[in-house]
C-alpha cells in the first residue's frame, strides 16, 4: 500500500488518479475532510488529519510500504512534519520514501525551498544509516497555477509577481507519470534526486498570449498587490504570507528557471508543453 499525503490537494488528486490507474493500493491522508471522497475513485482507506500532529503521522505511517510524500502548502512546521514522518518510515519498516520536493530548493529567499532542502538533507542522511530507500523529485512551478477557467470566465490572469519575468514550468501530471514509476520500480531509483522541468520558459504576458491563441480570447495578465491576494484568498497566517511576499519578490526580481533533460529522460518523450497543458484543461472542459 502506498500513502499519499496532502492527498486532496491539485498534485495529490492527480498522483492518485495515475496510481489507481496503475493498479496500486492507496491510503490517502489529507487536512481536508473531503479527502473521504477520494474512496469513490477507488482508495481504499482515507485519513482526515493534520500532518503536524505526531499520533496522525504515527497512524498514517503504520502498515504501509511506500510513501509518497507531498508537503503541506506553507506551513512553517512543513519541515518537522517531513522529518518525523521519515523517522515513523524508519520505525515501520516503510520500504520506499518518495519525497516531493522543488526545483532549486537551494534558493534561500525562498522559504518553501529552503524547508524542503532541510527535509531533503535528513532524508539524504537517514537513508544513509538505515538503508531507508529514497527518491526525490523536484518539480518546477506546475502549470495549473494558471487557472484556464478562471481566465476563461475573466479574461484576465491576475498574478502577485511581475508580468514579464519569465519562468520555466511542468506538468502536473507529467510529474505524476513519473512518480508512479518511481513508486512501481523503487529499487532502479533508490537515492535519486530527480529535477522534473518542461521546456517551457514564459512569462504571465506570454503564457495569456498562448492562451488566447488558442482560444481567440483577448485576455491580458495583470499584477495584483501581494497584500491583496493573501487577503482574497484568506490567507493570515504570519508565515503563509511571509514566504508568499518572499516568492513574489523572488519571481519579480528573478523569475526561476531549469532544465527539461532528466524529465525528458523519465518519460521517454518530450514533457507536455504549456500549450497542450492548456488545450487539455480546454477539451476537460467540454
Amino acid at each position: 500500500m502506498i500513502l499519499v499525503t496532502s492527498a486532496f490537494g491539485h498534485t495529490g488528486q492527480i498522483f492518485i488518479k495515475q496510481l489507481l490507474a496503475a493498479n496500486q493500493e492507496v491510503r490517502a491522508i489529507d487536512i481536508n475532510p473531503q479527502v473521504t471522497t477520494l474512496q469513490d475513485l477507488g482508495v481504499k482507506e482515507t485519513i482526515v488529519g493534520d500532518l503536524r500532529d505526531a499520533d496522525v503521522i504515527r497512524d498514517a505511517v503504520k502498515g504501509v510500504d511506500s510513501i509518497l510524500y507531498i508537503p503541506p502548502l506553507f506551513t512553517a512546521e512543513e519541515f518537522y512534519s517531513a522529518r518525523y514522518t521519515i523517522d515513523m518510515a524508519v520505525k515501520y519498516n516503510v520500504k520506499h520514501f518518495v519525497f516531493v520536493s522543488v526545483t532549486h530548493p537551494i534558493m534561500s529567499t525562498l522559504l518553501q525551498h529552503t524547508t524542503k532542502r532541510e527535509s531533503e538533507e535528513y532524508l539524504v542522511y537517514t537513508g544513509l544509516k538505515t538503508n531507508l530507500k529514497y527518491t526525490i523529485l523536484q518539480p518546477m512551478h506546475y502549470m495549473h497555477n494558471f487557472n484556464s477557467q478562471q481566465v476563461l470566465a475573466s479574461d484576465k490572469y491576475e498574478i502577485f509577481y511581475d508580468v514579464n519575468t519569465r519562468l520555466s514550468y511542468v506538468d502536473p501530471n507529467d510529474v505524476g507519470t513519473v512518480a508512479v514509476k518511481v513508486l512501481t520500480h523503487p529499487d532502479e531509483h533508490n537515492g535519486a534526486t530527480y529535477e522534473l522541468v518542461g521546456d517551457d520558459f514564459l512569462s504571465p504576458v506570454e503564457l495569456v498570449e498562448q492562451f488566447n491563441e488558442l482560444t481567440g480570447k483577448d485576455a491580458r495578465a495583470t499584477k495584483v498587490e501581494i497584500d491583496d491576494f493573501l487577503d482574497s484568498v484568506g490567507f493570515q497566517n504570519v508565515y503563509t504570507r511571509i514566504a508568499f511576499k518572499q516568492l513574489a519578490k523572488t519571481y519579480s526580481e528573478f523569475g526561476i528557471f531549469g532544465n527539461s533533460t532528466v524529465l525528458t529522460m523519465l518519460l521517454g518523450h518530450k514533457p507536455t508543453n504549456f500549450k497542450e497543458y492548456v488545450q487539455n484543461e480546454l477539451n476537460d472542459l467540454n
